[in-house]
């Protein structure tokens, strides 16, 4: 992903976040590189850039991680408070950060700058490796079993 000039790659199997500085030609990975997160980084899961914010978050550990997409500084970490996996990409949206895990449990977090659940909703349709996506002022919602459209009435579409 690009996000203010960076490019952030996830390695798989517990590598860091890497942030590498745009512009350069041949080996980068010493010379442009931005910063390394390697406390709780991704291993399947692609971080979260979202209102100018990095979002990355550990699907087996349940941790998520804001991070200042320019330096690497952790602003705030937090579980997400299941005991499930997560394989889905967190998902940006009205503010908030919705994150699915393979049960089905979907956790709202805002995307401000303290870390805060605002929502756990069980839909207990496992298994569930889909993102949740988000159109037209609707987030879709797939499981094993349903398609779920959530929806706040009071916006109205442009």
């Amino acid at each position: 992903m690009v996000a203010d000039g960076l490019i952030i790659a996830c390695g798989p199997k517990r590598d860091p976040v890497l942030a590498i500085k745009d512009g350069g030609k041949g080996l980068v990975t010493e010379t442009h590189l931005a910063w390394k997160f390697k406390e709780f980084p991704s291993d399947c899961v692609t971080p979260l850039f979202y209102q100018q914010k990095l979002f990355v978050l550990d699907g087996d550990h349940q941790m998520i991680t804001l991070l200042e997409p320019q330096t690497g500084a952790k602003k705030w970490q937090g579980n997400l408070g299941v005991r499930e996996i997560f394989r889905a990409s967190p998902t940006g949206a009205d503010g908030k950060v919705y994150c699915l895990s393979e049960n089905g449990t979907v956790v709202v977090l805002d995307a401000g700058n303290e870390f805060k659940i605002l929502s756990t909703i069980r839909l207990g349709e496992a298994p569930v490796r889909s993102s949740i996506a988000m159109a037209h002022v609707a987030l879709f919602i797939r499981t094993a079993k349903s398609l779920y459209c959530v929806r706040n009435l009071a916006h109205r579409e442009p």
